[in-house]
């Protein structure tokens, strides 16, 4: 399973924290949205790149995933049933990444409702 202190790359955490800035969304919720958004895409994350997780914003699992740990955290494994912990948390760091596209440039928290 993801390990206990997780974070992101550096670009992902400016997107999640201009997002609150425009939104009022904290990054730890934004995050969950852009995971699932991610997954409901399609996203599969390749190992073989080198995703670096470059961020500073290192937060605990279960502030980062909340109540969807359970869910997000089977996901995962059903998605990359080989997957050491670390990489799954750099697989579900690439999810955010492929997620937050979608939605980072949106101005304001009714945009967001209904852009979802």
């Amino acid at each position: 399973m993801l390990p206990h202190s997780m974070w992101l790359n550096k670009a992902v955490e400016e997107q999640l924290i201009g997002l609150r800035g425009r939104t009022g969304i904290t990054p730890n919720v934004a995050s969950r949205i852009a995971f699932f958004r991610s997954v409901e895409a399609g996203f599969i994350y390749d190992k073989a790149t080198d995703h670096k997780l470059t961020g500073s914003l290192k937060l605990d699992k279960f502030t980062w995933l909340g109540k969807t740990e359970m869910v997000t955290e089977l996901l995962l494994k059903q998605r990359y049933p080989n997957f050491t912990e670390k990489e799954l948390q750099a697989a579900w760091a690439a999810h955010v990444e492929s997620g937050i596209a979608s939605i980072r440039n949106l101005n304001n928290l009714n945009s967001l409702y209904k852009h979802l």
